[in-house]
């Protein structure tokens, strides 16, 4: 069941779904937020736009947080009042693979559509060529670089795609 972030539900548990989800990039060296956030940084990130969390029989297996253009980022395509971006997108590492990571993200991006977005955007790492290849898949396309750096230890990718009615699949 995917839903709205609800203002009881536990982060600490939310936390450490983020982490178990992170932990295989970290092994990889990649230090990804998600990788060693503190529970008040998983408040302010989800503070920030639009939680959701996906449950299976009482726990959490995922999240998304989408967020309105931010005036104040440093990456010009987030600043944009048409584009609405992802974060804080964890599926648990036993969940990986069947489906629910996008489940997710067409939630994130009704709801950014239901608000007025035309485009969504979101950065990973440059070295995560897998999650790059899906999120082409899925119709995103590279559009710039930013560095995160201390909360990360690489350079990420900006990508970004249409999701005017006609341009996505309307899944929900």
């Amino acid at each position: 069941m995917i839903r709205a972030l609800d203002p009881s539900d536990d982060l600490v548990a939310l936390t450490a779904l983020i982490h178990a989800a992170y932990a295989p990039q970290a092994e990889r060296g990649l230090r990804y937020w998600g990788t060693h956030q503190t529970v008040e940084d998983t408040r302010t990130r989800f503070a920030a736009g639009h939680g959701f969390v996906a449950e299976l029989n009482g726990r959490f297996v995922g999240t998304i947080t989408v967020r309105p253009p931010q005036p104040a980022s440093p990456v010009q395509i987030y600043r944009d009042p048409g584009t609405w971006s992802i974060g804080q997108y964890a599926v648990h590492p036993e969940l990986k693979g069947n489906g629910l990571g996008r489940q997710l993200h067409e939630r994130a991006v009704k709801h950014a559509r239901d608000h007025g977005a035309v485009t969504m955007a979101l950065d990973t790492a440059q070295p995560a060529v897998s999650l790059i290849a899906m999120y082409r898949r899925w119709g995103y396309e590279v559009v710039g670089e930013a560095d995160w750096r201390p909360h990360t230890n690489y350079s990420s990718v900006i990508m970004s795609k249409s999701i005017l009615r006609g341009d996505v699949e309307d899944e929900l």
